[in-house]
């Protein structure tokens, strides 16, 4: 009886991986945490096409509207911060802000955000990111802050893309927030290092559990599935050394986040029913400990970076941009940002 249970179980699983992995956004982010280390979170951006990014730098009051329709929320910045932006909109996927807080939107498809509450503000899920990096300075602040931020889905570069985020800070705390079933969930703490776009958190944890190295018997999986992507960076980040030096702790994630890129033209043979083998666009690294953030287009050779040390985020300061995929681009580029 035990067992006939535990093969249940495991059919189960099974199943909802396949049935809960399909077309979508699909990225990975790795946080290097480690007590003693500089911490590091990077992410890759895979799409079946490119984002056409833009790195923008809001000031302290800049104004931001929720881009929800006629109940949007409406904000000023109360800390500044660099985002990536998608597709030309407002949509900021990807960010740091002073303060050292870090945050990501990547998609996943088993989203549902609650029943729309009309007497309320809301905003657009491609602002969240940008509206927590302009309000918080922790991961806990940010948490208490947006309990009752209603979050809604709405069209981006004529998609709807379902979305959650991670979130990262200076002292290690790390929090990856979902909705399912209409209601937030989260998972709160410094042992929640990795991110991948599908399934459901829940799942994840599960299934990593299935391999060696946490509990199982199976070896690393080789595939860009974002199920294997989730237990592929999970292993080597659970091995990574400590780095005191920032480099170091730059070239640490990095190697830990190369593991999961895809590959131009890769096919996903993990039997999932999946269609999101899609290829690494570009990846970032954000060092909250020394607020620099990287960017490295995978259509060009160079890594850039920006130091928010040096950029000015006055209140009344103008909002700056670059493309980072210009080709021409390497090294730090703080001062080559421009007025929109």
């Amino acid at each position: 009886m035990k067992l006939l249970s535990k093969k249940l179980l495991q059919t189960s699983l099974l199943t909802t991986l396949m049935i809960t992995s399909f077309n979508a956004y699909s990225c990975t982010t790795v946080f290097a945490n480690n007590k003693g280390s500089n911490k590091v979170v990077a992410r890759t951006v895979d799409l079946y096409v490119s984002d056409t990014p833009m790195l923008v730098s809001n000031p302290r009051g800049t104004k931001h509207s929720g881009d929800a329709g006629k109940n949007s929320l409406s904000w000023q910045s109360k800390y500044g911060n660099l985002v990536v932006t998608a597709f030309h909109t407002h949509t900021a996927s990807d960010g740091i802000n002073e303060k050292g807080l870090a945050a990501h939107l990547l998609y996943l498809s088993g989203t549902e955000y609650p029943t729309v509450d009309n007497s309320k503000p809301q905003i657009s899920n491609g602002l969240w990111a940008q509206y927590v990096l302009d309000n918080y300075a922790t991961v806990d602040e940010a948490l208490k802050g947006m309990k009752d931020l209603q979050v809604v889905a709405t069209k981006i570069n004529d998609k709807t893309w379902p979305l959650h985020l991670a979130l990262e800070d200076r002292s290690g705390d790390s929090a990856i927030i979902e909705f399912i079933k209409g209601k937030m969930k989260i998972y709160h703490g410094s042992q929640y290092q990795i991110m991948t776009n599908e399934p459901a958190y829940d799942i994840q944890l599960s299934n990593l559990k299935r391999y060696q190295g946490f509990g199982g018997k199976l070896s690393l999986p080789g595939d860009p599935d974002p199920l294997s992507r989730f237990v592929r960076a999970s292993a080597y980040l659970k091995t990574l050394p400590s780095a005191n030096k920032e480099m170091d702790a730059i070239a640490n994630v990095l190697s830990v986040i190369r593991t999961a890129m895809t590959a131009f033209g890769a096919v996903d043979t993990s039997g999932n029913k999946t269609e999101d083998a899609w290829a690494t666009r570009w990846v970032s690294v954000a060092d909250v400990t020394n607020n620099i953030y990287y960017f490295n287009s995978t259509s060009a050779p160079n890594i850039i970076w920006v130091d928010l040390n040096k950029m000015d985020f006055k209140e009344g300061a103008a909002v700056l941009s670059i493309d980072p995929t210009n080709i021409h681009l390497e090294g730090e580029i703080t001062n080559k940002l421009a007025p929109q």
